[in-house]
This record gives structure tokens, C-alpha cells and sequence, in this order.
């Protein structure tokens, strides 16, 4: 069991390692403070109020102005709560601190160490901040849950329609003196998405700090807003491009701007961009990947899917799926309509294709990654699947799209 000592520490090594303010509450009493603060910043009465009713073991709040705290209630120490926050999706700007400064009830005079305090906790979206307080909750009480998790509880006590409009983040905003990498990520969440990635795209939100944007708009929901117009477009044209109806794509894509245009705060419309992207990879996956209601089959398909790095054969499906090679490879054609030989081999050049994009890895390298018997072996059927060789691929990755598997003898 651990200590009140222990709970200490911990929050201690919180803020060191993240720089976001970590507060030890016992019902509405502050117990400490992480860093050391003046009383002006520390989180205003009615949130703690909020946290002190709440009944899971986490809970998060998000502010008018768009920041977000959340807070952990150890199972051992039911009357304490964890809080950690607030951070911002992009840093405070003149017209938060404004609201802020009623929100705290901050005096004249105290108002310059308020804006410097804030000013230096690193911006971080709501999937982050989710994050971190389950880093607390397994530590505090030995229970496994992931923002994933969190969020999809969540949905499940709210309507359908507030449901589409709750998900995870992809975006992660720095301030303005870190790198501007919004281009390098954009490329490969699009990837995922014309490639129907799915799980891929989850995985991303596993690392909200990779993505660093600049400021470009008056406010950040606005910036939110138009983040999301942006990547809606472009997620379009990409599921489009890869098999999804048109017509299906461009009501989708009017359905979800619509939706952003309507919400008033910056956690909404963070969940609704990530629910965006993850809806079109969906639908790009339920092209691009064959369907079947067969459970033998899906059992087959995710086998493939889940070894693409692995020298499996076509007798090693037919052996997990629980057939002999003969029999489950008729099947597999009859239903289908091409080989697990083709479906192995397009699976493990498409890998290739994310490979060739986002790492310098030489092609010998992925070649043997995937598998390929040769690096000749594999730049033979690279062109012959998608008519272009792999280092013409590499050079000008945004000239080639994800053509639709080919029916092999």
C-alpha cells in the first residue's frame, strides 16, 4: 500500500519530469502545491468543488476558455484528489489571461506573476493530460486504463450525437520558439488515413508531444476550427483517392465542419478532429481491406496484418485459421476473390510504402524487415504492384496513391 510520502514524491517527479502544476488536495483544503506558487494561481474553488463530487477514479474539466485539468482519486485515500493542471491546447494568449484573471480572481497587482506562471507550463491537449493521469491512477491504484479508455467511458453516459462529437486529439501544440513540424505530421497522419490504418492512427495519439505547430489564428478555438476545415479536406481527398465513394466522402466532410463550426469549446472540437480522421481511415480500411462477415476469415486477415514483418506463407494462415493449406487456400480465393499469396504481399508492400515515406532506411534494410527474400525481390514487386520503383517513391511520395489490391491467380 502506499504512503501519503509516496503519493509526495511522486507528484514531485510529476512536475519535474513535465512542468505541468500537480496539486495534492484533501476535499476543498490544498495540501501542496507543485512548484511552489503563489495563491493567485492556484486552481479556482469551483473546480475543486467539481473534482471533490466526482466518482470515477479520474476526471477532467474543461475551462471556457478552453484549458484543461484533470484529477485522480486514489482508491486508499478516497478524501484526497490528485489535480494536475491547467494546460492550454496552445499557449495562453492575451484574451485567455483576460478570462483567466475573473476565473482566479486575480488583483491588479498580482496579475504579471500570474501571466509569467502560466506562460511556462508547456502546452498540451486534452489526450495528453489524459495520459499523464493514468500514469497517476496506475500508480496510486494498480488499475490499467489508457485515454483510449477514459474517453470511450465517457461516451457511453452522453448521447449519440455528443458521442460523434467526442474522441481523442492528434495535435499537440509547443510554444512558439519549439520547431514547427505540423508538415512532417500531417503527411503521415494522412498516410494512415489513405492506407486505413486504424490502428496506426491510434497509436500516433500515444505521443501528443511529437506534434509542434505554430500560432495561426486570434484564439485557439478558432485555430482548432480552422485546423480542423484543413485536415477534413484533406482527409477527403486522400479516403476519395483511395477507393471511398465520393459522394459518401464530401457528405461526411460537410457533416464534420459543420459540427466544429457549431461547438463553443476547444476540447470538443480536439475530440471531433481526431473522430474525423479516425471515421475516413474506417472507411478507406473498409475498402482496402477485404470484407467478410466470415469470423474464420477475419481471423485469417488479422493474422496477415499483424506478422506483415514476419516470413509468413500461405500455410501458415490456412495453420491459424485451422485448415489444411489446400483447403483454406480455395476458400480464401472462392470468397475473396484473390490468393492470401497476393493479400501477404500487397499487406507487406504497403508497409513498404510507409517505410520508403517516413524513414531513410535503405531498401536493403526494408527489404529484409518485411521479409523479401532479396532487395531485388522486393523492388520487382513494388513496381510491378504500383508502377513506379521504390526510389521514385521515396523522392515524390505525394505523386502516388494507394492503388486497390489486384486479383491474382
Amino acid at each position: 500500500m502506499i504512503s501519503l510520502q509516496d503519493i509526495h514524491d511522486f507528484c514531485q517527479l510529476s512536475y519535474l519530469d513535465s512542468g505541468i502544476p500537480v496539486y495534492i488536495y484533501q476535499k476543498e483544503k490544498l495540501l501542496q502545491a507543485f512548484p511552489k506558487q503563489s495563491p493567485c494561481t492556484y486552481p479556482p474553488k469551483q473546480y475543486i468543488v467539481e473534482f471533490t463530487n466526482m466518482t470515477d477514479t479520474i476526471a477532467h474539466i474543461s475551462t471556457p476558455y478552453g484549458a484543461c485539468f484533470v484529477a485522480v482519486k486514489p482508491k486508499y485515500f478516497p478524501e484526497l484528489r490528485i489535480i494536475l493542471g491547467p494546460t492550454n491546447y496552445i499557449p495562453f494568449n492575451d484574451a485567455d489571461f483576460h478570462s483567466m484573471y475573473s476565473d482566479y480572481v486575480v488583483v491588479q497587482e498580482e496579475r504579471i506573476n500570474f501571466k509569467t506562471f502560466f506562460q511556462l507550463i508547456p502546452s498540451i491537449n486534452l489526450t495528453g493530460l489524459l495520459a499523464k493521469a493514468a500514469i497517476f491512477n496506475y500508480f496510486l491504484n494498480h488499475e490499467m486504463r489508457t485515454h483510449f479508455g477514459l474517453l470511450d467511458a465517457e461516451r457511453t453516459s452522453i448521447s449519440p450525437v455528443q458521442a460523434e462529437k467526442q474522441a481523442e486529439s492528434i495535435y499537440q501544440q509547443k510554444e512558439d520558439f519549439y520547431h514547427n513540424n505540423s508538415f512532417e505530421i500531417e503527411s503521415m497522419i494522412l498516410h494512415l488515413v489513405e492506407s486505413g490504418n486504424v490502428d496506426g492512427l491510434k497509436r500516433m495519439t500515444l505521443h501528443p508531444s511529437a506534434i509542434h505547430s505554430g500560432t495561426f489564428a486570434p484564439n485557439q478555438l478558432r485555430q482548432l476550427k480552422n485546423t480542423h476545415i484543413v485536415m477534413t479536406t484533406l482527409a477527403t481527398r486522400r479516403a476519395i483517392s483511395s477507393g471511398v465513394d465520393k459522394d459518401e466522402a464530401f457528405q461526411m466532410s460537410d457533416s464534420y465542419i459543420q459540427m466544429a463550426e457549431n461547438l463553443n469549446d476547444p476540447a470538443s472540437v480536439q475530440n471531433l478532429n481526431f473522430q474525423m480522421l479516425l471515421a475516413f481511415t474506417q472507411k478507406v480500411q473498409e475498402t482496402l481491406i477485404p470484407k467478410t462477415s466470415d469470423e474464420i476469415l477475419q481471423r485469417a486477415i488479422h493474422y496477415v496484418l499483424q506478422h506483415i514483418n514476419c516470413p509468413i506463407t500461405a500455410a501458415d494462415v490456412a495453420d491459424h485459421a485451422g485448415f489444411s493449406r489446400s483447403y483454406f487456400s480455395t476458400y480464401f480465393k472462392e470468397q475473396l476473390g484473390f490468393t492470401i499469396s497476393a493479400f501477404i504481399l500487397r499487406c507487406k508492400l504497403e508497409e513498404g510504402k510507409h517505410l520508403l515515406q517516413f524513414t531513410d532506411k535503405p531498401l536493403s534494410v526494408i527489404s529484409n524487415y518485411l521479409c523479401f527474400s532479396s532487395q531485388s525481390h522486393f523492388q520487382t514487386a513494388f513496381k510491378k504492384q504500383y508502377h513506379v520503383t521504390p526510389l521514385q517513391f521515396r523522392k515524390h511520395p505525394e505523386r502516388y496513391r494507394r492503388g486497390l489490391l489486384k486479383d491474382e491467380q
